[in-house]
């Protein structure tokens, strides 16, 4: 199953390290890791961050439809 992993880079709630070990074991998992954010999905480049990965997604899942 492919999905997107998105971590604030000044996160003090969850480490990086975590986000880091599940992209390493999720073989279709991307991981970014947002410069100028924190935990808040409120963020800017979190925000930006998951409406992308939004976007991506529904076109995977429209992609896959239209077989």
């Amino acid at each position: 199953i492919p999905g997107y992993i998105i971590h604030g880079r000044y996160d003090v709630v969850c480490k990086a390290q975590g986000a880091y070990e599940l992209d390493k074991a999720w073989d279709n998992g991307l991981l970014e890791i947002v410069p100028e954010a924190g935990h808040s999905c409120l963020e800017p480049g979190i925000i930006d961050a998951l409406v992308r990965a939004g976007e991506e997604m529904a076109d995977f899942i429209s992609s896959r439809e239209n077989k």
